[in-house]
Order: structure tokens, then C-alpha cells, then sequence
């Protein structure tokens, strides 16, 4: 996979302030915008609203929605793969 600067540093602000988001949004979902890092982050009830939320304010910034968990969850998909003869 290539590397992704731009992910990485929002990514990495979200684990330095993990604990303090814990403290008072836990199980909200979290939406950081790149240009505003630095800014205070806003939360949400639900990924859908986060992410509309990042849609109309980033204003075509990348951003990052997240849900503010103790541990991130890891979900495991089975996956088959099919191929099929078109002739």
C-alpha cells in the first residue's frame, strides 16, 4: 500500500487525543478535517452524520470520521472469489 501523509497526521492527531475524546465522547464518532487539525474536533451520534458533516464543511479537504472506541474495532469480511468463464 502506499504511504499516505495525509492520513497518517490525522490519524495520528486522533491517537494523541484518544484518551481526552474518551473521557467525554465515547462512542460518538468523530470527524477531523485535514486543513484543521489543529482545531477542535466535532462529534457525532452516528457515522452518516459525521461524514455528511465532513462532506459540506471540509470543502473538498480531506478528512477523517472515526468512532471514538477504547480499542478501534478490526472486522473481519470472508471473502470468494468467483471466476467465471465469458465466452
Amino acid at each position: 500500500m502506499v504511504p499516505d501523509p495525509v492520513l497518517d497526521r490525522l490519524e495520528a492527531s486522533f491517537e494523541r487525543r484518544r484518551a481526552r475524546m474518551l473521557r467525554t465522547h465515547e462512542g460518538k464518532w468523530a470527524l477531523m478535517i485535514y486543513r484543521r487539525v489543529g482545531e477542535p474536533t466535532e462529534f457525532f451520534d452516528t457515522a452518516h452524520d459525521a461524514v455528511t458533516a465532513g462532506y459540506r464543511k471540509a470543502a473538498g479537504q480531506r478528512f477523517l470520521v472515526k468512532q471514538v472506541l477504547k480499542e478501534d474495532r478490526v472486522i473481519q469480511m470472508p471473502y470468494r472469489v468467483v471466476v467465471a468463464d465469458h465466452r
